[in-house]
């Protein structure tokens, strides 16, 4: 077996599905440029590297729960496909939310007493929900507030790019969740 190069997909597949790394890596070697390009041009090429690198490890990972069906190449492409559309979807889904707390914080931020009470108590509830996060969360949620991009957290926190992202995504789905309940009792203790 010291040719797997010279193996097809499928048998290369199967040497996986017994464990074996060094068909995993012969996979991982013929296709993982033609799927950063084919990533690449779809979303920027730091995410795309993170993608691809997705899509082999879940692969890695479940290997013995998957169906591959006739060919392995048109499996990995369509897994590719389907973790970029979903990292599509949850990068606008962020920034929808964003826009959203944005506006509602503008809509009722105005200079009367009642409404500077209102905000304060928004702001102390989101505080006590997120206690229970690490600091380093906390410090991306605070510096997105503030404006800075993912990139720019990422070199001033000396993280990667892709652990800004999961942990900024964590936090908000995390008040998503939340923060229906936050405002229903926002709007109890002012009545």
């Amino acid at each position: 077996m010291s040719n797997l190069e010279h193996l097809l997909d499928e048998e290369l597949y199967a040497l996986m599905l017994k464990d074996k790394r060094a068909a995993f890596h012969v996979i991982y070697e013929r296709y993982k440029a033609a799927m950063l390009i084919y990533a690449a041009k779809r979303v920027p090429l730091d995410i795309a590297e993170d993608l691809v690198h997705d899509v082999f490890m879940r692969i890695w990972n479940n290997r013995n729960d998957i169906e591959v069906g006739d060919k392995f190449a048109g499996y990995l492409f369509k897994s590719l496909r389907h973790i970029i559309i979903d990292h599509m979807a949850k990068d606008a889904n962020a920034q929808q939310y964003m826009d959203a707390l944005a506006a509602f914080a503008e809509t009722y931020s105005v200079d009367r007493a009642d409404d500077k009470l209102r905000e304060a108590l928004f702001l102390e509830g989101i505080q006590l929900l997120l206690q229970h996060f690490n600091p380093q969360y906390l410090e991306i949620f605070k510096l997105r507030i503030e404006g800075y991009s993912n990139p720019e957290i990422a070199e001033r926190l000396g993280l990667s790019e892709k652990t800004v992202r999961n942990q900024y995504s964590i936090i908000l789905k995390y008040l998503k969740d939340k923060l229906p309940f936050l405002l229903i009792l926002l709007m109890t203790v002012k009545q």
